[in-house]
C-alpha cells in the first residue's frame, strides 16, 4: 500500500511548477504562497511517510510506475523505490529547500526575477525528488537532466551580465559530460544484464546475477563509469574548477544547489550502486584515492582565496571528497550524517555570507593590522610556498581541463573550415540522402560495405557536430549542422543492426519538431533585422522574451531533455550498438557531447548576456 503513494512525492512540486506558472512576477505573495505550500506538503508528507514505513516493516519499497516505451529489445519505465538512502536524503533535500524558500521571499523581494527565482527553485526540487526516489537509472536519468538545465538557469540567472551566463556555460559543459557517461553507464548495464535492472534487483546481484559479478567488464567498468559521473557532479578532482564558478547566481541558489543539495548527488550515486562494486578492492582503492586527493587540493585551495563564496565552495567540495572515502569503506551511515552535517552548516554559511563579508570589511577597515609574512629558506618553507602558490592559482584546474578536454576538440573543428554553407547543401545533405534510401533498401549494397557503413556515417555525424561547436558566423548554420549530427547518428545505428525502424523514428520526432522550431525562431531574428552571429553575446532575450522562451524549449527537446520522444530514443539508440564496437560508442558519445554543447552556445550567444546595441543597459560583468 505504502509503495504507491511514492509518486504523490514526484506530483506535489510538479504540480506546484504547474500553478506557478501562470502568475505574473508582480504577484509575489501568490508565487510565494504555493513555493512554500509546495514544499511544506512535500515535508510533512515525507516525514508522515517515513514515520509509518519504520513503524511497519522497514523493508524497501518499490513501485513499478508506466512503460514510456516498450518492445522485444527495449524497455523504458518510470519506477520508484524507497529505503534508508532515500528517506535520509528526502528528508534532508525538503528541509534545506524549505529554509532557502523562506530566507528568498525577503532576498529575492521586488527583483524582476522573482517568479523565475521561485520556478525554477521548484523545478530544481522536483529534479531532486525525482533522483532521490528514483527506482531504476532510466527514471534516475531524467531527474539528472532536470538538475542540470535548472542548475544552468541560475547560474545564468543575471542573464544580462557577462560572467554568469559565461559561467553557466562553462558548468553546462561538465554537466553534459557527466550526463552522457551515465548513458553509458546505462547502455553498458543493458548489455550486461539483456534489460533494464532496478535498484531493488541491484542489492540480490550476490544471489540472482553470480556469473555476472565475476564479468571483468561488470567488476569494474561499470563503477568506473558511474564513478565518473559521480565526480563530476559532486566537483571531485580534476572537475573541481566547475563548483566557485557556478557561484554566479543568487546567494540563496548557491545554497541549495552548490551548498547543499545537487553537489552532494555524486555521492548519492555512489551509495546506489554500491551492490555493484562493494566486494571490488581495486574499485574502493579508486575511490579513495579521489577522494582523499580531493580533499588535500580542495582544503589547499579554500585556505587562501580571497572570496567569500569560492572558500565556502571549496571547503564543501574537501568534505564531499572524505564522504566518497566513507562510502568506499561502506560506512554508509557515517557518509549519511556527514552528508546532513555539511549540508545545513554550507547553507547556513552560504545564506550569511554577505552579511559576514560586510563586517570583516568593516572590521578591517578599523582594526588592520599588516601580515607577517615571512619565507623560510628550507625545503618545508619552500613546499609550504608551492601549495600556497598552487592554492592561489586553484591548482590551475580550470586551465587544465580547457587545455586537455576542450581545446583539442575546439582544435579539431577549427581544422574543418573547407565545410561551408555550400559544402553542406551541395555534397553533405546528398550523401545523407543516399545513406537514408540505402538503409531501406539493404539489398542493393553488398555485407561487406554495409559493415563498414555505421562507422563511416559516424564519423560524419561526429564532424557536423565538430564544426557545429566551433561556428562563430552563422547561428543557422550551427543549427543546421546540429541536425545533421542527429540525422548521421540515426543512420549509423540504423545500417549498425536489423531492427524496428520505428525506434529511429521515436528518436528522430522530437529532432524534426525541434529542429524546425528552431529555425524558425533564427530566421524571426533575421527578419527583424537582429543579430545572430555566434561571435559574442547579443541578449536578444532583452527585447524578445517570448521567443527566447520558445528557443530556449526547443534547445532543449533537440538535445534529448525529457519532453520529447528524442529523450527515449537516445537510451534506445545506445542500445543497438554492440559491446565490441569501441569506436562506435566513443564517436557517438562525443557526438552527444558536443551536441549539447553546440546547442546551449547557440541559446546563450544569442538571447543571453550584455545586449549588442550599446542603446540599452549595459550590466556589471559580475554579479
Amino acid at each position: 500500500m505504502l509503495n504507491q503513494l511514492l509518486i504523490y512525492f514526484i506530483l506535489i512540486p510538479f504540480v506546484g511548477l504547474i500553478l506557478s506558472s501562470f502568475f505574473e512576477n508582480k504577484q509575489e505573495k501568490i508565487i510565494y504562497g504555493i513555493t512554500m505550500t509546495t514544499v511544506v506538503t512535500h515535508l510533512l508528507g515525507a516525514l508522515i511517510f517515513t514515520i509509518l514505513w519504520i513503524k511497519g516493516s522497514e523493508s524497501t519499497l518499490f513501485y513499478e510506475g508506466i512503460d514510456l516505451y516498450k518492445t522485444n529489445d527495449s524497455h523504458f519505465s518510470i519506477d520508484f523505490y524507497f529505503d534508508k538512502i532515500t528517506a535520509f536524503y528526502g528528508m534532508i533535500a525538503s528541509g534545506i529547500t524549505f529554509l532557502v524558500c523562506t530566507f528568498s521571499r525577503t532576498y529575492m523581494h521586488r527583483d524582476k526575477g522573482f517568479k523565475r527565482f521561485f520556478n525554477n527553485v521548484l523545478f530544481f526540487y522536483l529534479g531532486i525528488n525525482i533522483i532521490i526516489f528514483a527506482g531504476n537509472f532510466e527514471t534516475l536519468f531524467i531527474g539528472w537532466e532536470v538538475i542540470g538545465i535548472a542548475s544552468f538557469l541560475l547560474i545564468s540567472f543575471y542573464r544580462d551580465r557577462y560572467l554568469p551566463v559565461k559561467n553557466a556555460m562553462k558548468v553546462v559543459s561538465f554537466f553534459r559530460l557527466a550526463d552522457i557517461f551515465l548513458l553509458l553507464g546505462i547502455w553498458t548495464c543493458h548489455h550486461i544484464f539483456e534489460r533494464s535492472i532496478t535498484f531493488q534487483e541491484l542489492h540480490d546481484l550476490q544471489v540472482r546475477h553470480l556469473p555476472i559479478i565475476n564479468n571483468p567488464t561488470f567488476a569494474l567498468l561499470i563503477p568506473l563509469i558511474f564513478l565518473v559521473v559521480a565526480l563530476v557532479k559532486s566537483a571531485q578532482f580534476p572537475f573541481s574548477s566547475w563548483l566557485p564558478r557556478a557561484m554566479e547566481g543568487p546567494t540563496t541558489s548557491s545554497a541549495i544547489f552548490y551548498g547543499s543539495l545537487s553537489v552532494h548527488i555524486g555521492v548519492f550515486l555512489l551509495l546506489r550502486t554500491s551492490p555493484m562494486w562493494e566486494d571490488n578492492t581495486i574499485f574502493k582503492i579508486i575511490v579513495i584515492a579521489f577522494g582523499l586527493t580531493t580533499t588535500f587540493i580542495a582544503n589547499s585551495i579554500a585556505r587562501v582565496q580571497s572570496t567569500v563564496k569560492t572558500q565556502i565552495a571549496y571547503s564543501s567540495i574537501a568534505q564531499i571528497g572524505l564522504m566518497f572515502v566513507e562510502v568506499a569503506l561502506g560506512w554508509h551511515w557515517l557518509a549519511l550524517i556527514h552528508f546532513a552535517g555539511n549540508t545545513f552548516l554550507r547553507t547556513y554559511q552560504l545564506l550569511v555570507s554577505p552579511s559576514v563579508l560586510s563586517y570583516l570589511i568593516h572590521d578591517q577597515f578599523f582594526n588592520f593590522i599588516k601580515p607577517q609574512t615571512y619565507i623560510k629558506n628550507t625545503f618545508w618553507g619552500r613546499i609550504k610556498m608551492t601549495i600556497y602558490v598552487l592554492g592561489i592559482k586553484e591548482w590551475n584546474l580550470d586551465e587544465f581541463m580547457f587545455k586537455y578536454l576542450w581545446s583539442p576538440l575546439k582544435n579539431l573543428g577549427n581544422a574543418l573550415s573547407f565545410i561551408t554553407n555550400k559544402v553542406v547543401f551541395f555534397v553533405i545533405i546528398p550523401i545523407y540522402a543516399i545513406g537514408l534510401f540505402l538503409v531501406y533498401n539493404e539489398d542493393l549494397i553488398s555485407d561487406n560495405i554495409e559493415h563498414r557503413l555505421p562507422v563511416a556515417f559516424a564519423v560524419l555525424g561526429f564532424v557536423m557536430i565538430l564544426k557545429a561547436f566551433v561556428e562563430r558566423k552563422d547561428a543557422r548554420m550551427a543549427w543546421l549542422l546540429v541536425i545533421l549530427n542527429q540525422l548521421f547518428i540515426s543512420l549509423s545505428i540504423g545500417f549498425n543492426e536489423q531492427f524496428e525502424f520505428e525506434q529511429i523514428h521515436v528518436y528522430l520526432s522530437g529532432i524534426f519538431i525541434s529542429g524546425l522550431i528552431g529555425y524558425l525562431c533564427l530566421n524571426k531574428l533575421i527578419k527583424n533585422n537582429e543579430s545572430i552571429s555566434l561571435d559574442g553575446f547579443q541578449g536578444h532575450s532583452y527585447i524578445y522574451p517570448k521567443l527566447s522562451f520558445i528557443f530556449l524549449i526547443v534547445s532543449l527537446g533537440i538535445s534529448g531533455f525529457p519532453i520529447t520522444p528524442t529523450f527515449i530514443g537516445e537510451d534506445i539508440i545506445l542500445g543497438h550498438i554492440h559491446q565490441n564496437q569501441y569506436l562506435m560508442i566513443t564517436l557517438t558519445a562525443l557526438s552527444l557531447i558536443l551536441d549539447g554543447l553546440a546547442i546551449f552556445r547557440i541559446y546563450t550567444r544569442l538571447f543571453l548576456g550584455p545586449h549588442y546595441k550599446m542603446n540599452h543597459e549595459l550590466a556589471y560583468r559580475s554579479s
